[in-house]
């Protein structure tokens, strides 16, 4: 069974059902590149990975005493041994249970735009005919409209696709471009709802990434840079005029 990155992120957000949820679960147990993507996508691998780099290699050991006439001690001590054994294996299961999964929308979009490199977005297909059609979907799905032609019109980017996620049962738009390096942008956008409040912009680094979030009008917005040094200025001006409400 595959499983695709919205599902994955669902999945660290704890938003799955029960039986999505176990089928993830049991294939990460034999399949070393879905953990690996698991990995990737949650920002608390990092510490988890950190951890292992301590453990030992193998199990310690542990010295049992001669078998005497009390075999209950030494059934005990040989339980020890085993669950010392187990212990490795037993932290990487139970990580992907007990993680914490109160990730703000910001976050998890910030996550999932780490990810991207430039191969990721040179064959998308950026077609004026493809392009139309994702943004009518995603204008469809949001409720308002993502102004396109501003979006293809901003200085030094070149559009590459508009993509529909979703983030605790609200639909969340992802709008890719390329600079003229070829490096991946986004910008998001996420309908709240009419009693979200409003906020200024307010610019962060999420997950190695410079960005720029405010919330206007019932919908959040977040523009994503490449790097922790990304000069957002001329891009968020526009933005900001355009997605005012």
């Amino acid at each position: 069974m595959t499983f695709s990155d919205e599902t994955l992120l669902a999945y660290l957000e704890g938003s799955l059902d029960e039986a999505q949820t176990r089928a993830i679960e049991a294939a990460v147990v034999d399949d070393a590149a879905l953990e690996h993507r698991l990995m990737a996508l949650d920002p608390f691998a990092p510490a988890v990975r950190d951890v292992f780099v301590n453990l030992p290699a193998e199990a310690p050991k542990v010295d049992l005493p001669e078998k005497t006439t009390r075999p209950a001690n030494d059934g005990f001590l040989r339980l020890v041994v085993v669950a010392a054994s187990a212990a490795f294996a037993a932290v990487a299961v139970t990580f992907w249970a007990t993680r914490p999964a109160d990730l703000s929308w910001t976050q998890q979009a910030a996550i999932y735009q780490s990810l991207y490199v430039p191969e990721t977005i040179a064959s998308l297909d950026s077609s004026e005919a493809s392009l139309t059609k994702q943004f009518a979907m995603a204008e469809a799905e949001l409720g308002r409209s993502l102004n396109q032609e501003t979006l293809e019109a901003l200085p030094g980017l070149e559009l590459k696709r508009a993509q529909v996620l979703s983030f605790k049962g609200k639909p969340l738009i992802q709008v890719v471009f390329a600079d003229d390096q070829g490096q991946p942008l986004a910008f998001c956008v996420i309908r709240q709802g009419p009693n979200a409040a409003n906020t200024e912009v307010q610019h962060t680094v999420l997950s190695g990434l410079a960005t720029a979030k405010w919330e206007q009008g019932g919908y959040g917005y977040m523009l994503l840079g490449s790097s922790p040094q990304t000069d957002l200025s001329a891009e968020l001006e526009v933005l900001t005029r355009t997605f005012s409400g």
